[in-house]
């Protein structure tokens, strides 16, 4: 069986599952979880020694709790072992309907929003702080997540492209270009994305986008600073689909151990580049302004291994699947240099990625 012969198996018997393609990569992955509820992912050690897949939410709460699917069936691209075929069509699924719908948020709002935010940045109450919104199509999401999988890795060759399922919790799809954390066996690369617009725009970058990522960028460095050996590289613009972002780049030389990993991941969650600067005043303003749980949108999301390596990526250009619609989630950055029209245009612009593959 291909992988999307199993995808299509699982979303029909409502079983655990992950799907990806690494960026620039043509390998298709799949795990899936064969029994059991999906437990939680609280640290490192509890995925020790297992291969699996993480989705961790913007915010944890009692109701959305951070994830570690196990890969008891795993492999790339065919299926071929009838044993395991055969163990995927007899899982007990998973009920998926108990999932709360999100909110969506038109341009007078969201822009009602914005001057709202940008009126208490010029009074220096934060530096920078991102601002999403959700949107809805009405589409049978299940029946069709297998067909926009595969356009999605034929139209974003150089992103995570990603269809992973939790019935009951969460299924949820996208093509993000941006690293959390990625470690290899030689060392870590963490990156810092922010600042955005259209692809093909030949003026240098303006001062709000640069702002912008220098406040990311600065933010990662004050906390990777004596850890190890650094090779920082940036900020360069890097393109994803449409559109294009500042990036730079920070990748350790040497080996970290677990403890300095976990106190990574937890102190560049969430970053500058998904909730602003300083970062608890930006999530406290995200949240009073924002009205809607961001749920797994601007979390982080990917495999991790047996030995120990993993790829982590936010979990951006992406939506939530539901059996009669899919919402999508879209932001942007603000700062007091933003002006709310073109910010409004950004998150249409983001929008595209799926909007494109899905209508």
């Amino acid at each position: 069986m291909t992988v999307a012969e199993v995808q299509q198996l699982c979303l029909e018997q409502n079983a655990p599952f992950y799907s990806y393609r690494l960026p620039g990569e043509e390998e298709l992955w799949f795990g899936a979880q064969l029994d059991g509820e999906v437990e939680r992912f609280d640290c490192l050690v509890d995925a020790q020694n297992r291969d699996g897949f993480v989705a961790v939410p913007f915010d944890a709460s009692p109701t959305v709790s951070p994830l570690f699917i196990r890969g008891d069936i795993r492999f790339k691209d065919v299926l071929e072992e009838q044993e395991m075929i055969q163990k995927l069509r007899e899982v007990k699924g998973l009920d998926r309907d108990k999932r709360v719908e999100g909110r969506c948020v038109g341009r007078e709002e969201y822009q009602a929003q914005l001057n709202q935010l940008i009126s208490a940045l010029q009074n220096d109450e934060a530096k920078k702080v991102v601002l999403s919104r959700g949107l809805a199509v009405k589409v049978d999401g299940y029946a069709n997540a297998v067909n926009w999988f595969e356009k999605l890795l034929v139209k974003y060759p150089d992103a995570f492209v990603f269809l992973v399922s939790v019935p009951g919790v969460t299924t949820w799809m996208g093509a993000t270009p941006e690293v959390f954390m990625e470690k290899e066996v030689g060392g870590m690369k963490i990156m810092s994305l922010a600042g955005t617009r259209a692809v093909g725009i030949q003026e240098e970058w303006g001062d709000k986008e640069i702002e912008e990522q220098a406040i990311v960028t600065d933010y990662i460095s004050s906390i990777v600073d004596g850890l190890g050996e650094l090779s920082v590289e940036g900020p360069f613009t890097k393109k994803a689909g449409n559109i294009e972002h500042l990036c730079t780049t920070f990748e350790f030389l040497e080996q970290l151990s677990i403890e300095q990993v976990e106190h990574l991941r937890h102190e560049l969650h969430p970053a500058p580049a998904v909730s602003g600067f300083p970062v608890e005043k930006a999530i406290s303003m995200i949240k009073q302004i924002e009205g809607e749980d961001r749920r797994y949108y601007a979390g982080y999301i990917g495999p991790i291994h047996k030995d120990g390596t993993f790829q982590w990526f936010v979990n951006l250009r992406c939506m939530e699947i539901f059996s009669k619609h899919v919402h999508l989630y879209v932001g942007g950055g603000i700062t007091a240099l933003s002006n709310p029209a073109l910010e409004w245009e950004e998150t249409e612009l983001k929008s595209r990625t799926l909007l494109d593959v899905i209508l």
